[in-house]
């Protein structure tokens, strides 16, 4: 079988219309990159203001946390010391009520 003449590979000449349709496509395309990528970093400016007033949020109930648990600390240690106050009144009142005397009741609390 003999073979076709002419190259297959020829180069087609565009003309100027089909040029500035391509032109026109890209530009379209490129615009609307544009507009997305503008979206997407006010998208990301917005969520970098939410997430500084997240962390400003967290900051404070974190100082709060801390300054609940020293006050609560705070409370244990004054219950603690009143149950003790307690504690030794009740011992005296015994001790005095067995008629013990104030010297030996004053040896017998620094045991």
């Amino acid at each position: 079988m003999p073979r076709p003449k002419g190259s297959k590979n020829k180069k087609t000449v565009q003309t100027v219309a089909q040029v500035e349709a391509k032109i026109a496509a890209q530009q379209e395309v490129k615009s609307s990159l544009e507009a997305e990528q503008t979206a997407i970093l006010a998208s990301i400016e917005e969520s970098k203001k939410q997430l500084k007033a997240k962390k400003k949020e967290l900051r404070a109930a974190e100082k709060a946390l801390a300054a609940l648990e020293e006050k609560k600390a705070q409370a244990q240690l004054v219950e603690a010391a009143a149950a003790k106050k307690d504690e030794i009144e009740q011992v005296v009142t015994k001790l005095v009520s067995s008629g013990k005397s104030a010297d030996e009741i004053l040896e017998l609390l620094k045991k």
